[in-house]
């Protein structure tokens, strides 16, 4: 993992700060607004997020984050399976990120974060590429134990809440803030 000086220069970039501010907004707006029907706090999500689909995908991506976004017991299989359903593909990253919103303790599944931990996506044609899919976040949520038992997990938590004081964010989306952002 990376040296404390690199994790700070990540978060004192324009980026981090801007994508900060986002995820604030997000879990700030979360239990106020309808985000089924709320156009700011989709522009932001969407943003934040990446989720670049069509509006048909978008509205059932909203509908069902409004149905569930009190759900604090949801998981990411149940999120998985309908995202899947109504794209025809495995939406693992966009399930994962959903997940996080609702239940911020959950780590997000991203490109960056499986490189950063020597892990790979399963294959497309693989028959049992759900299952596997299950494995691999399974496999990210275990790094994250595992990194939480670790003093540069303090260390990253110290640098961030230094740089983003009374944040709100939970120390999950902390470090995932850094996986994300960092070269």
């Amino acid at each position: 993992m990376r040296k404390l000086v690199d994790v700070e220069k990540t978060m004192l970039t324009k980026k981090f700060a801007r994508d900060v501010k986002r995820y604030q907004h997000l879990i700030e707006n979360l239990h106020k607004v309808d985000v089924s029907k709320d156009e700011v706090f989709q522009r932001i999500y969407n943003g934040f997020f990446q989720l670049r689909r069509n509006d048909a995908y978008r509205a059932k991506h909203y509908e069902f984050l409004e149905r569930n976004k009190a759900n604090d017991t949801i998981e990411f299989k149940e999120i998985l399976v309908f995202l899947s359903s109504i794209q025809n593909s495995v939406e693992a990253s966009f399930a994962t990120k959903m997940l996080s919103i609702i239940r911020p303790k959950a780590p997000v599944w991203d490109s960056k974060v499986l490189d950063k931990l020597n892990l790979k996506k399963p294959k497309m044609n693989s028959p049992r590429r759900i299952e596997e899919t299950f494995e691999v976040y399974e496999r990210i949520c275990a790094w994250y134990e595992d990194f939480f038992a670790r003093a540069q997990f303090k260390e990253w938590i110290e640098l961030f809440d230094k740089h983003y004081p009374n944040s709100g964010i939970d120390s999950v989306k902390k470090v995932d803030f850094v996986l994300w952002q960092m070269d």
